[in-house]
């Protein structure tokens, strides 16, 4: 009976590497969207408040 060696660490390495890029893609996913929301924030068109010429002093 071969006993199997424990991690020393507290997660094994195999997950930490799958966790690597999903962090990365979740990063991205959260710039892009990010980037998205300020694009159609500056899409908004400004007010323009016009006073009537008759009110000039």
């Amino acid at each position: 009976m071969t006993k199997k060696p424990k991690p020393s660490r507290g997660m094994p390495r195999s997950l930490l590497y799958a966790m690597i890029p999903g962090g990365f893609l979740l990063l991205v996913l959260i710039m892009v969207l990010a980037g998205q929301s300020r694009d159609e924030a500056e899409e908004e068109p400004a007010t323009v408040v016009e006073q009537p010429t008759g009110a000039q002093n």
